[in-house]
């Protein structure tokens, strides 16, 4: 393994993603802290070879080192089981062999989507969205990651309805 920057923050990709934390997710993430902190990793940056730089990870696994995405995927993989979103396609153990059914639409960048359709769903807009998310072109974001807003053409007959009040 290797520590490498993130998507964006790069000379060649100088357009930072984040995404913006309330006060409630904030507590949670100081709890999860607070019982098991972070722990400092030494790694190579960027190639096996590269210069060992040293950071501190809040995530780590049970014997507190870093997750390899290998790992991480059969944990997803269990938990997405778990709750009844994948099948297993054998009854060997997590880890040890167990595979599920394809469920590419269903790992870890399917949260970005899930962030970006919950994001416009609560009335961000898609500029704002698009600048979380790193994109240029408000565009791309909508036709990437939003679908459908619940409850769309209820919400747009009420902000209508409301304006034609306004006006009267």
């Amino acid at each position: 393994m290797v520590f490498a920057p993130p998507k964006g923050g790069t000379e060649d990709d100088a357009k930072d993603r984040f995404v913006p934390v309330g006060d409630a997710l904030a507590a949670l993430l100081t709890e999860h802290m607070r019982k098991h902190p972070p722990v400092e990793v030494t790694l190579p940056w960027m190639t096996k070879d590269g210069e060992p730089v040293t950071v501190r990870l809040v995530f780590t696994t049970r014997e507190r080192k870093p997750l390899n995405k290998n790992y991480f995927n059969y944990l997803w993989k269990a938990a997405l089981e778990a709750i009844g979103a994948i099948t297993a396609l054998n009854d060997r153990p997590v880890g040890k062999g167990r595979k599920w059914e394809e469920c590419r639409d269903k790992m870890m960048h399917a949260l970005r989507h899930l962030f970006a359709s919950e994001a416009i769903n609560e009335g961000v807009d898609v500029y704002t969205l698009a600048d979380l998310l790193g994109h240029e072109d408000p565009a791309f974001t909508l036709r990437r990651y939003v679908h459908r807003v619940t409850g769309a053409v209820e919400k747009a007959r009420k902000a209508i309805g409301r304006r034609y009040r306004v006006a009267a």
